[in-house]
């Protein structure tokens, strides 16, 4: 069923350090890429059709994940799904939970 994939995904091992600055530097410069523009801004700052993601404490590695697996019902985000390679996801997840770490530290 598509919970149980979706659950075995949450569970599964990222491929690297998903701490790596390299790896969330990786995940911004993809974030930027595919994220930012019509929906949410650079770097997660300044929604359009999404919301700001700066400041989110919620943001960790299952949110992320949920949320590009299932996309958000209700809102103008898709699933991606099918659209980015499991490096790419994890890449994204590492990026918006820096971006929930920096919110729990209280970082601008």
């Amino acid at each position: 069923s598509p919970a149980d994939e979706m659950m075995g995904s949450l569970c599964a091992q990222p491929p690297f350090d998903l701490k790596d600055p390299a790896i969330v530097d990786g995940g911004r410069t993809l974030f930027n890429q595919r994220c930012a523009g019509r929906c949410h801004g650079l770097d997660g700052r300044d929604g359009f059709d999404g919301p700001e993601l700066v400041g989110k404490v919620y943001l960790d590695r299952v949110y992320g994940w949920a949320a590009l697996i299932t996309g958000r019902p209700g809102s103008a985000m898709p699933s991606w799904k099918g659209r980015l390679t499991d490096d790419e996801f994890w890449k994204l997840v590492a990026f918006m939970s820096w971006l929930g770490d920096q919110a729990r530290k209280g970082s601008p």
